[in-house]
């Protein structure tokens, strides 16, 4: 009888360990949802932000002496090179400073930007100088777009320029060492763990890019032009997926360097703001990725058109398929990048076309417009194919979108 009322002093509800376990359970979910919000936001982490980018910095420094940023860093303190970052030239009108940019130029035409160009030598010198290293490191840069990465793009401009005044005047070596010395300049900027330096890279690559294309496919290229442009830098090697691996660190903790001047809220509303879950800010990877592809496969074209120009400067016509010099380049040239398929060659009157069928693998004629994805490199995007008459239209030299 005593047992049975002290059972029903304490009586057991069934659905109270239920209770408990729900409770425990969502306490534990709201934790770990509060932790990972102030470890998104930066607030919680176990390095600091200033000791994680120390670490990146010591994991990519080199010597002074093997790195071409200390020669750009000594170029920024010239006011001769400095001097470009202005509009420039003044005394250019429009369609003069257009044509000059586009075009070959004779100095005979033009003797103020001839000798406009002649004052900015000891600057070019400089760029031919940096050129000759392999390793570039600047430090990486927080928020703001680095000096560097704007002063090299008004660099660019000096060097195309220049390079075609010496297409102009027959002094084809010059030009191939300024080709050369911009697609250094890309090599530079892409090995610098941010997206912004590998956009600007992009544009500077497509430079000297669309020049040397231009050359091989219309110029007088000889059996030296063509062994000094297969020792340009190229980059031709497909690994995106490397590319990502070493930037994404970087970027990432440079955009919560750039967060610890924000207050809770503004943390807050900045991840809601731009999606919680996003790996990277305000960019779109799939158009970085498009124009990387796009890199590659003009780099593989180059090497192609090199060893077409050789098949037509020995037979005297264009072959009538990429058959022909198959064992003239390696294999991975011949390999568009943008869906592992082969490039579409067509022989064109007295010319041909080459082109990327891009992601899709629809060959759109070599179109790139209109909706079509094809990325065409013979004839360059914004220029017109030869006529019968040998003809060509202007050339209008164009950077990636």
């Amino acid at each position: 009888m005593s047992e049975q009322r002290q059972q029903n002093k304490n009586p057991q509800n069934p659905k109270r360990p239920k209770k408990r376990i729900r409770l425990a359970v969502t306490i534990i979910v709201i934790a770990t949802i509060i932790c990972c919000v102030f470890w998104k936001i930066g607030l919680w982490n176990l390095q600091s932000v200033d000791e994680q980018l120390a670490a990146i910095e010591a994991a990519r420094a080199i010597p002074d002496s093997e790195n071409a940023a200390t020669i750009y860093d000594q170029l920024l303190q010239d006011p001769n090179a400095t001097s470009l970052l202005d509009d420039w030239p003044p005394f250019l009108d429009q369609k003069s400073e257009e044509l000059t940019f586009k075009e070959p130029w004779l100095s005979k035409d033009y003797p103020e930007l001839a000798a406009w160009l002649k004052e900015k030598q000891p600057v070019i010198d400089r760029l031919l100088r940096a050129s000759k290293f392999d390793k570039c490191r600047f430090p990486i840069a927080i928020a703001a777009l680095p000096d560097h990465l704007t002063a090299m793009r008004k660099w660019t401009f000096l060097l195309k320029r220049a390079a075609y005044n010496d297409t102009g005047e027959g002094r084809i070596d010059d030009a191939i060492d300024k080709w050369r010395c911009l697609v250094q300049i890309g090599n530079h900027l892409r090995q610098q763990p941010l997206f912004d330096a590998h956009l600007v890279a992009f544009a500077i690559e497509a430079v000297a890019l669309n020049q040397t294309v231009v050359f091989l496919g219309e110029g007088n290229a000889n059996e030296r032009h063509l062994c000094e442009i297969e020792t340009f830098s190229l980059h031709t090697e497909d690994d995106w997926a490397a590319v990502l691996e070493e930037i994404l660190p970087a970027e990432q903790v440079a955009e919560q360097k750039m967060k610890q001047k924000f207050g809770l809220v503004e943390r807050i509303k900045y991840e809601f703001g731009y999606g919680f879950f996003a790996s990277v800010k305000d960019r779109d990877l799939d158009k970085i990725r498009r124009q990387y592809r796009a890199l590659v496969a003009i780099s593989r074209g180059v090497h192609i058109l090199v060893a077409l120009r050789r098949y037509k400067n020995e037979q005297g016509r264009w072959p009538r398929s990429l058959d022909a010099i198959q064992s003239q380049v390696p294999a991975r040239m011949l390999i568009d990048p943008f869906n592992n398929s082969s490039f579409v060659y067509r022989l064109t009157d007295d010319s041909f076309s080459l082109y990327s069928k891009g992601k899709n693998k629809i060959d759109e004629n070599g179109k790139y417009k209109g909706g079509c994805h094809d990325w065409p490199i013979w004839p360059p995007r914004g220029r017109e194919s030869k006529s019968k008459d040998g003809d060509a239209d202007s050339a209008k030299a164009s950077m990636p979108e």
